[in-house]
């Protein structure tokens, strides 16, 4: 049990040469192909940020100009509706322009129907209250008046009655 504890310096030797053999294996075969991979690794996922990052950018811009494109559009819309508005307007208008000319229209059409006939009554009743004074007159006077005198005394009493 004793040279179990007592260092034997030819298996030193052997275990430092095989150590050392088996770092220049694992740096010759391993290591550089490892640490290519782990470089390899780092780059993609230095290019996968840059390219998340650019991606970001650019949906932060798209959403920016759908965002303007869409505020445009409701000024547009608001624009166009505002027109609508004024345009029922202006045609309202026109047309209550248009319905009031012809009220006008058909009511000086009705005062001038109704100054005629209220003429052609007047024209009447004036023939009436001649002959009627005619009719008077005559009975009156117990005598028969001749065409040419009656007609005298029916202009004279029109003149009377258009002077009242």
């Amino acid at each position: 049990m004793e040279d179990l504890l007592k260092p034997d310096f030819g298996v030193l030797v052997l275990t430092v040469c095989n150590f050392l053999l088996l770092v220049y294996l694992l740096k010759k075969f391993a290591w550089g192909p490892v640490i290519g991979a782990l470089e390899k690794r780092e780059y993609q996922i230095e290019s996968d940020k840059q390219t998340a990052q650019k991606a970001r950018v650019d949906a932060e811009a798209l959403k920016k100009e759908l965002d303007d494109r869409l505020a445009q559009i409701s000024s547009e819309a608001a624009q166009k509706m505002a027109q609508a508005v004024a345009a029922g307007q202006a045609q309202k208008d026109q047309l209550l322009a248009e319905a009031n000319a012809q009220a006008q229209r058909l009511l000086a059409q009705a005062k001038a129907q109704i100054e005629a006939e209220k003429n052609k009554a007047l024209a009447d009743v004036r023939g009436e209250i001649a002959n009627i004074s005619l009719l008077a007159a005559s009975r009156v006077l117990e005598r028969q008046v001749k065409d040419s005198t009656a007609q005298q005394i029916v202009d004279q009493v029109l003149k009377e009655v258009e002077a009242k």
